[in-house]
């Protein structure tokens, strides 16, 4: 199955405090696309894993995303 790399920018914020941070993810292609933009419901089950690995009073808020090529 064909992959395709994201760039994700994003927020850990605890109360007053929040640090940046960026990762660059590799997802799979869908077998079927059924939006214009599958990377939207990728980057929301992202955050969804990223969050359970915070600390209690921890949230992550993602700021932007898009897709990048030739990235190795």
């Amino acid at each position: 199955m064909a992959h395709y790399k994201t760039y994700i920018s994003y927020v850990i914020q605890k109360g007053e405090q929040h640090i940046h941070e960026s990762s660059i993810e590799e997802f799979p292609f869908p077998k079927y696309s059924f939006y214009l933009d599958n990377s939207s419901q990728q980057i929301v089950k992202w955050a969804e894993e990223k969050q359970k690995t915070l600390n209690t009073g921890e949230k992550v808020i993602i700021l932007n995303f898009f897709n990048v090529s030739n990235v190795k």
